[in-house]
């Protein structure tokens, strides 16, 4: 077995026990939406086979979710919701095994990128135990799409610098419709081109550029005529959190937040490496010059959309990170050629017990995203005691508790009464006292006359009041 396989070994035994303990323990926020009666379902034949029909496709390009039109996601529920039902740890699973096939994905674009196997395995690792995004992405089950981004992203970049020009656009296509940023994912590609023409002389008509472009552009012009026509929310539709607001004050505002959550991580590990062994970092960033122009093309393309949007998410910050990732490991590795072997096998033990002694702070970044699903759950098996006592036509009233982080706000918000219609039968009608801060855009009903059961949040626990 090669130290790399050992490496990439100890690497996964250390992020299965950051995420593998806290995934699957509920449904939070807007999971429900996609998993529910309201998402995206295959027609099923009466003798319970499965079969994806010219019908199923068609809804499945033609019909946005939620106002939202990413039909790889909706695809990908669907498909789990015939396989595991309602089982949020199917789906936590499920989004651990994209996450470490991100990873894998990473370390395959930067061996492309001519790192060899341990550089490589090393950026997947700087970009997997990032502390910004990536928890989300696992944790929350919609935040698979962050995921499907990354995974169709990063294969299609892989494609690209492979010279299979079709592959990287039919991949870059499949990213468009996994989340809306992904849109400039082809300029992006051809930003690296135009790269390594200005420095490496390459041409710039080759038979990779001229496909990839032509290619690209009926897959964006697809996406974009698929998506017009489907009821997705616009420019100018878009609730005003979601709208572009394309200004100096938005991007001051936005920037060192982003990056921070996309670059902080990889940074603090090159301070450390220098502090500790003092190579010579800047001989590795001139001799890396083209990654690094590489990961500032991939860090621009991958934020021009979401840096201008008033909401902020950690998630956004996934699919950008991966750029600089890559050019950070292959600046640690020629620093590490410096030194001598001695010290160089002290700073690979060194690197691997990181992740492991860094396991409180992943342990922290993953509370309240775990404390949530947790009342999510509670809230759902005591809803469920009161469907079966009542035999349903029952209205229940939650009051909740804001004063701490995880209330019933947080944990699933103006998507109560559809996680409650996936999850609790017979059905049952519930409101939340107060109302969800976001109420009247979630068009939540007014107040029920009456309550035949009331629970109220106290310390996290779910009390049946008398």
């Amino acid at each position: 077995m090669s130290r790399t396989t050992i490496a990439a070994l100890v690497l996964f035994a250390a992020i299965s026990a950051v995420y593998l303990p806290d995934i699957g323990h509920g449904f939070i926020r807007d999971d429900a939406g996609w998993v529910g009666p309201r998402s995206f379902r295959f027609n099923v034949r009466k003798d319970g086979q499965l079969v994806f029909s010219l019908s199923d496709a068609n809804t499945l390009l033609t019909k946005a979710h939620a106002g939202l039109f990413r039909p790889a996601v909706s695809l990908s529920f669907a498909v789990e919701r015939r396989a595991c039902g309602i089982s949020p740890l199917c789906y936590g699973l499920t989004n651990f095994v994209l996450l470490i096939a991100c990873a894998a994905a990473i370390v395959a674009l930067a061996q492309a990128l001519s790192l060899p196997p341990g550089p490589a395995l090393l950026a997947g690792a700087l970009w997997i135990f990032n502390w910004h995004g990536i928890s989300s992405a696992v944790l929350w089950i919609s935040g698979r799409t962050a995921l499907l981004l990354v995974l169709f992203a990063t294969l299609s970049g892989w494609a690209f610098v492979r010279g299979r020009w079709l592959s990287a656009a039919v991949l870059a296509g499949a990213a468009m419709l996994s989340k809306e940023e992904a849109v400039l994912l082809p300029v992006a590609l051809l930003g690296w081109a135009l790269v390594e023409h200005m420095g490496e002389g390459a041409p710039l008509l080759s038979r990779r550029n001229v496909g990839f472009s032509i290619a690209s552009l009926a897959m964006g012009l697809a996406y974009y005529v698929l998506r017009s026509h489907s009821g997705a929310l616009s420019a100018a539709s878009a609730p005003p959190f979601y709208r572009l607001d394309v200004s100096v004050a938005r991007l001051l505002s936005n920037g060192p937040e982003y990056l921070d959550r996309s670059l902080t991580f990889s940074i603090a590990v090159l301070v450390l490496f220098w502090l500790v062994y003092r190579p010579g970092v800047r001989d590795a960033a001139r001799r890396h010059q083209r990654l690094l122009w590489f990961a500032a093309v991939w860090w621009v393309c991958g934020f021009a959309v979401t840096m201008f949007l008033p909401v902020r998410s950690s998630l956004y910050a996934c699919a950008p990170s991966i750029g600089f990732s890559i050019a950070a490991a292959a600046m640690l590795y020629e620093a590490w050629r410096g030194l001598e072997a001695q010290r160089r096998m002290r700073a690979v033990g060194a690197g691997l017990a990181i992740p492991f002694l860094l396991w409180p702070v992943y342990h922290l970044r993953n509370k309240d995203l775990v404390d949530a699903t947790d009342v999510s759950a509670r809230m759902i098996a005591a809803l469920q005691t009161v469907a079966e006592e009542n035999s349903g036509r029952t209205v229940v009233v939650l009051k909740d508790d804001r004063s701490r982080r995880a209330s019933f706000d947080t944990a699933l918000g103006t998507g109560l009464q559809d996680a409650v219609d996936l999850l609790v039968t017979p059905r049952i009608k519930v409101w939340m006292d107060p109302p969800p801060v976001d109420a009247e855009l979630g068009g939540i009903p007014p107040a029920p006359l009456h309550a035949d059961v009331t629970f109220r949040l106290s310390g996290g626990q779910v009390v049946r009041e008398p």
